[in-house]
C-alpha cells in the first residue's frame, strides 16, 4: 500500500481495454494508509468478462512478502516478474516452481528508473513497459495511455515516457518469457471502451437520475462515489456535504428530500446502522429516502476494505415498527446506472425509503463496457391534494412539494390522522397503518421477476444476488445443464419464478457471499422451500471462477 499499486492495475487495465480486450479488474488491500500487502489483478478475454480468476499467468511482485504471498497463485508454465536484486525463495517455493515450469525474472526496475532521470516511484512505469514487452503489445498504445492518465498530473512526462521504454526495451528480456503466455486473440484495434468502476456507474446514475445533492461521511467501500460526485461538483452544480457522521448525512438527506430535491447518500454496514432510526423516520413520515449500502466483510469493523454481502438481513429487517420500504441490489455496470435511478422513481412514487445494495467487489472492480443504458424517465409521483396521508387503496397518498403557492400541511414521525395531525386512538392506527403497508402489494406488482440466464432445460439452477452472478455467467458458458436465477429486487420478494423451477424438480443451489444464505432465508420464510444446496463464502474474498467450476466438477 502506498506504492502505486492501484495506478499501476488502473493503468495496464486501460491499455489493455485499448488492445481490443474485454477486461476486469479486481483489488486487494489492506486498511492500511501505507504498508500491508496490496495486489491489483487483471483478468482480460477476447469475450466479456465480470469476474476474477483464483489464479494468474503473470504475477509481479515489488516486494518479499508480496513473492511468498502470491506465488501459488501462479498457473503451470507461468512468469514472475520479481522486483529487487534477487528473489528469495523458500526449498518449498523452489519444488512448486520447478514442477510447474514456471520461470523468474529479477527486474530492478527502481535502480532502472533512477538511471532514466526518473525517481523511485517511477518504478511502476519500468515495470509495465517490461511486462507490456512480454504480452507483446504495441508500446506506442502504452506510452499513450500513461500519457493520458497523467495528462492533468504535475510529473515530467518525458521521463515517464523514458522509464515505459527503458522497461520495453530491457536487455533481461527473452523470447521465452512470451512463449508460453497464450494470450487470447482479439480483433484489430476497437473503439475504445469507457472503462469505470460500479460506483462510478451509482455515482453517474444518479447524476442522470437528477440527484441535486449528495451527503455523506467517508467508509470504505462506498467513498469512492462522494470522491466521483465531489471532484466533478463544479461540472455538474452538484451540492457535496460532507457530515460530521452518518446520522447527520442520512438527516439532511432526508430534509432535502423532503423539500422536493433528489438527495443522496452513501455509507457501509457500520454506517447504515446509525441510519436506521432516520430510515423508520422515513417509513413513518413518508418521506423519499435513497441510500447506497456498499457492503463489506463482517460485523462491527469486520475486514474493511474486503468484500461480502451479509447485509441483506439489516436492509430488509432494519428498523423498528412495521413499514414499507423497498431494497434491489446491483451486480454490473449496467445495473449499477440503471437500479439507482430506479431506486429514485420507486421512493419518490411510493414515498418509502429505498436501500441500493452494492459490495466491494462490484463497487471497485473495474468493468469495460461500450455504452451505457439509457437513462430512464424520471418519475416523481408529485400529486397536489387536500390530505397528505390520504387514505387509497394503492397506499400511496397525494404529496407536494412545501412551497408558498402550494397548500402547507403537516409531517410528524408520530402516528398521525390523514391531515398529519398526531393520534393515539386505536382505530385510526390500525387504518393508518394497513394504508402505509398496502405499498408493498402494489410495489410487488410493479416490481420484475428474478431473471433467468441460461438454457431452459437446464437441469441445475444456481439462485443468487450481486456479485455473484458475474461469476456465475462467467463459469458456465460451457455448461449448458448449468442455469441462473439472479434476484435484482431483495424486498419486497417475487417468488413466482423460483417456485416455478422447484415444481419442475430443478437441482436448485443457493450461492451467497455471506454465511448464513441470507436471501435462501427471505425465500424460505416466504415460500417454505428448504435449500438442500448451499455455496457460502464468507473469507472476504468474492467468488473467484474457479470456485464455481470446482464446485460443478464435484
Amino acid at each position: 500500500s502506498g506504492q502505486g499499486i492501484n495506478t499501476t492495475g488502473q493503468i495496464l487495465t486501460q491499455a489493455l481495454n485499448s488492445a481490443g480486450y474485454e477486461i476486469f479488474g479486481y483489488r486487494e488491500y489492506p486498511s492500511l494508509i501505507k504498508g500491508g500487502n496490496a495486489s491489483y489483478q487483471v483478468d482480460f478475454s477476447s469475450h466479456k468478462i465480470n469476474s476474477s480468476s483464483k489464479y494468474c499467468n503473470i504475477l509481479s511482485t515489488i516486494s518479499e512478502n508480496s513473492l511468498h504471498k502470491y506465488i501459488y497463485t501462479v498457473n503451470q508454465n507461468g512468469l514472475i516478474i520479481h522486483d529487487g536484486d534477487e528473489a528469495p525463495l523458500t526449498t518449498e517455493e523452489e519444488i512448486y516452481i520447478k514442477k510447474n515450469n514456471i520461470q523468474i525474472i529479477v527486474l530492478n526496475s527502481k535502480k532502472t528508473a533512477i538511471n532514466s532521470g526518473g525517481t523511485e516511484i517511477m518504478a511502476n512505469a519500468v515495470l509495465l513497459g517490461f511486462l507490456w514487452r512480454i504480452l507483446k503489445k504495441d508500446k506506442k498504445i502504452l506510452v499513450d495511455e500513461i500519457m493520458e492518465f497523467f495528462a492533468d498530473k504535475q510529473i515530467d512526462k518525458q521521463i515517464e515516457k523514458k522509464c515505459i521504454l527503458a522497461g520495453y526495451e530491457n536487455s533481461l528480456y527473452r523470447d521465452t518469457y512470451s512463449n508460453n503466455i497464450l494470450l487470447p486473440k482479439t480483433k484489430t484495434l476497437h473503439s475504445k471502451q469507457y472503462t469505470m468502476t460500479g460506483n462510478d456507474a451509482i455515482a453517474l446514475g444518479a447524476l442522470s437520475a437528477g440527484v441535486r445533492a449528495f451527503y455523506g461521511y467517508p467508509m470504505t467501500p462506498a467513498t469512492s462515489i462522494y470522491k466521483l460526485l465531489g471532484e466533478t461538483s463544479q461540472q455538474t452544480g452538484l451540492l457535496v456535504k460532507q457530515a460530521e457522521n452518518e446520522i447527520t448525512a442520512v438527516q439532511m438527506a432526508l430534509g432535502s428530500m423532503y423539500m422536493g430535491t433528489r438527495a443522496l447518500t452513501a455509507t457501509s454496514g457500520g454506517g447504515f446502522d446509525l441510519m436506521i432510526e432516520t430510515i423508520s423516520s422515513a417509513g413513518m413520515s413518508e418521506t423519499p429516502l435513497v441510500i447506497v449500502l456498499a457492503q463489506r466483510n463482517g460485523p462491527a469493523t469486520g475486514v474493511p476494505t474486503w468484500t461480502g454481502a451479509g447485509d441483506i438481513n439489516t436492509a430488509v429487517k432494519g428498523g423498528h415498527g412495521d413499514y414499507p420500504k423497498c431494497v434491489i441490489s446491483v451486480s454490473d455496470l449496467p445495473s449499477c446506472y440503471t437500479l439507482i435511478q430506479q431506486a429514485y422513481n420507486i421512493s419518490e412514487k411510493y414515498q418509502i425509503p429505498v436501500i441500493l445494495l452494492t459490495e466491494k467487489q462490484i463497487a471497485e472492480g473495474l468493468f469495460s463496457i461500450d455504452q451505457l443504458p439509457k437513462p430512464l424517465k424520471i418519475e416523481r409521483g408529485l400529486e397536489k391534494g387536500n390530505k397528505r396521508y390520504k387514505i387509497t387503496d394503492t397506499g400511496i397518498s397525494p404529496r407536494w412539494i412545501p412551497s408558498k403557492s402550494n397548500k402547507p400541511y403537516l409531517s410528524t414521525t408520530d402516528e398521525h390522522l390523514e391531515n398529519g395531525v398526531s393520534t393515539e386512538d386505536a382505530v385510526s392506527i390500525m387504518k393508518m397503518s394497513k394504508k402505509r403497508m398496502l405499498k408493498m402489494e402494489t410495489l410487488e406488482k410493479e416490481i420484475p421477476q428474478p431473471q433467468y440466464y441460461g438454457n431452459k432445460n437446464a437441469e441445475s439452477v444456481f439462485v443468487g444476488f450481486g456479485s455473484v452472478k458475474n461469476t456465475i455467467l462467467d463459469a458456465i458458458k460451457e455448461y449448458p445443464n448449468y442455469a441462473y436465477l439472479h434476484y435484482e429486487y431483495i424486498y419486497p420478494l417475487k417468488t413466482e419464478q423460483f417456485e416455478k423451477l422447484v415444481n419442475q424438480n430443478k437441482r436448485i443451489i443457493l450461492v451467497e457471499n455471506n454465511q448464513t444464505g441470507q436471501l435462501g432465508s427471505l425465500i424460505s420464510e416466504k415460500t417454505g422451500y428448504t435449500f438442500s444446496e448451499k455455496l457460502l463464502k464468507y473469507d472476504g474474498r468474492p467468488f473467484f471462477v474457479e470456485d464455481i467450476l470446482n464446485f460443478i466438477s464435484e
